[in-house]
């Protein structure tokens, strides 16, 4: 009779606390792709993070992240804690903890939002203000330093960068005209690849307005032998260095003019720093240019070449004019497409070698005409003689005169027909 009584209070306590227990299960959507068990934790550590965030807005910002691992002890699910404590870390400078954070962040995906960290001061989701920090982040981590005028980055680094960014470039233009893309490491050596590479960012940041239509093509005028080495001016040695990729480069400016924007940056400090990394991608008057390239002297070369102008012209850096005449210099260094050129016929003219000797015989010449000799020093070619009679009294002098006509140079089209806003 015992154990029947124990027995029935045994089951009525274990039912009571599963009936209790149901009331801990939370029957919102809010903690649903977490599992129940966060629901526990869901209000835990929102005290320390208030005060975190009261502290961060004084700028005591040790004490700040102090409480912020504080709430995240207790619930390291706390968005608040976890954006107050990413936002103190990158003050003092943590940055890895910061991007730890942030990247806790966005793979929580809440809806919470909040001001802070908000680029326009108003509520933005905290999960879309973490992709912004986490990005400017990167920027700081891989800082542009620029040295003498050179990027301060390592060979073996820029390769892997720019190696990168130009198979990218290279498959969309592919895609768009249904071929196969070519490599970068099967067509282009890793100094073409860092010239390449300094021509794509020129051109990116001119479409961008980060630098005007002057300065793109003073600079671009100035080293595009890099590019076209058989018809072109021999560039700037600095355009075959390592340089580091045109998205690192254009974000690192994109950066610094947010911060215009939102006051965290001078406008005088951006347009220091954008003058400096300008000046160390391409020099608008290099002080040292490069060796004249030789040209190929046999098919397979010349093929390659070829095929460069055609990746080139597809990145929209060179002009179909001056694909067609650097194609043409390759054909023609080969033995390809010789074209004679028209002979020019040398005009007879007197020289003081060949001067009529005077005489006073009928024969030397006619009754009542006077011959004037002329003296001829250099005559530039080609040249036209014209005679003109002119009649004084009885006598009639004839006057050889002589009228250059030197051929005046085309003037070229320097503004280059490609993807940019002029």
């Amino acid at each position: 009779m015992f154990s029947a009584k124990f027995r029935s209070i045994l089951l009525c306590g274990v039912a009571t606390v599963l009936i209790s227990g149901c009331g801990i299960i939370p029957s919102d959507n809010t903690t649903s792709k977490s599992g129940w068990l966060a629901g526990l934790y869901i209000k835990d550590g929102n005290t320390e993070a208030a005060e975190a965030t009261v502290l961060y807005s004084q700028g005591k910002f040790k004490e700040a992240l102090e409480l912020c691992d504080k709430s995240l002890n207790h619930n390291p699910r706390n968005q608040q804690a976890l954006l107050v404590g990413a936002l103190t870390a990158e003050k003092l400078g943590r940055y890895n903890r910061a991007r730890q954070y942030y990247e806790d962040l966005i793979i929580i995906d809440g809806t919470d939002t909040s001001v802070l960290g908000s680029k326009s001061g108003t509520p933005e989701k905290i999960s879309r203000i973490a992709n912004q920090r986490l990005r400017s982040i990167s920027i700081k981590q891989s800082k542009l330093v620029i040295e003498n005028n050179k990027f301060d980055i390592s060979p073996e680094a820029a390769k892997n960068q720019n190696k990168n960014t130009i198979n990218k470039a290279l498959r969309q233009k592919s895609v768009a005209k249904s071929k196969p893309a070519p490599s970068a490491d099967s067509l282009f050596t890793a100094s073409e690849q860092n010239a390449i590479s300094r021509f794509l960012v020129l051109k990116e940041m001119a479409e961008n307005d980060y630098i005007s239509k002057e300065e793109f093509l003073t600079r671009r005028n100035a080293n595009i032998g890099a590019l076209l080495p058989l018809t072109k001016k021999t560039p700037g040695v600095d355009v075959y260095r390592p340089v580091p990729s045109p998205d690192l480069i254009i974000e690192r400016i994109t950066i610094l003019k947010e911060g215009v924007e939102t006051r965290a940056v001078t406008p005088r400090e951006f347009a220091a720093e954008r003058e400096l990394i300008v000046e160390a991608l391409m020099q608008p008057n290099p002080r040292e240019r490069s060796k004249p390239k030789a040209p190929s002297k046999n098919i397979l070369s010349a093929a390659k070449d070829i095929r460069k102008l055609e990746a080139l012209y597809d990145l929209n850096l060179i002009t179909s004019a001056e694909k067609s005449a650097e194609k043409a210099a390759i054909e023609k260094y080969l033995g390809i497409n010789k074209n004679p050129q028209p002979q020019q016929i040398q005009p007879q003219i007197n020289t003081p070698s060949q001067a009529v000797p005077q005489s006073n015989e009928a024969q030397a010449a006619p009754v009542g005409i006077v011959e004037v000799k002329t003296t001829v020093e250099e005559v530039p070619i080609p040249l036209k003689q014209k005679v003109d009679t002119v009649t004084q009294n009885d006598n009639s002098v004839a006057l050889v005169t002589t009228t250059q006509n030197v051929a005046q140079p085309q003037p070229q089209n320097i503004v280059p027909a490609v993807s940019s806003p002029f």
